[in-house]
């Protein structure tokens, strides 16, 4: 008698698709991280994008020679100190940006700001009017903060509201304004 030993086809089937099974789960497993940190920066690029988009048509459309120093509520120079003037700027962004009518207190974005809403995407944005001396300053995609006067103000953004991991240049990000809009 001669026997051959040796898996049939459907034994060799069957041990490489659990193998590719267990293989597929450890892959997804070890670098969850890495997944979600590109998540991160996409949405914060997208945000960041959106904010810029605003402040330009605010400059654009809405302020004479498009500059913040310049912006007129009436016969008046626009004053950032003054609560009436900051309403009127919170308007603006919110002509140019999707907001929800979601109330975001108690979050990053409304913590030491003049202003603060909810984007349509998740996120949330809180302006700071007045010079900022110091403004610790990250944006996305930059692994180091800087340190900058910002004339006119901050900008907060969280790109995913109070969801965690809620940590300065992760998820929350925070931009100096100047004369011009936002100082890159």
């Amino acid at each position: 008698m001669n026997y051959k030993k040796a898996f049939t086809m459907a034994e060799a089937i069957l041990v490489m698709t659990i193998l590719g099974i267990i293989a597929t789960i450890m892959i997804t497993s070890l670098k969850p991280a890495q997944f979600k940190d590109k998540g991160f920066s996409i949405m914060a690029n997208k945000v960041l994008s959106e904010i810029d988009t605003a402040m330009t048509q605010i400059l654009v459309n809405d302020s004479k020679y498009g500059q913040l120093s310049n912006l007129i509520d009436g016969n008046v120079m626009f004053s950032f100190a003054t609560t009436d003037k900051s309403a009127n700027l919170k308007n603006l962004f919110k002509k140019y940006l999707t907001t929800t009518r979601k109330d975001i207190t108690g979050t990053y974005c409304a913590t030491d700001t003049t202003f603060s809403f909810s984007l349509k995407d998740g996120a949330c944005m809180g302006v700071k009017m007045g010079k900022v001396d110091n403004a610790a300053t990250i944006f996305p995609g930059e692994d180091t903060t800087t340190s900058t006067t910002a004339t006119y103000g901050t900008i907060k953004f969280d790109i995913n509201g109070a969801e965690e991991p809620n940590a300065t240049g992760k998820d929350q990000f925070l931009l100096p304004i100047g004369v011009d809009g936002i100082m890159y």
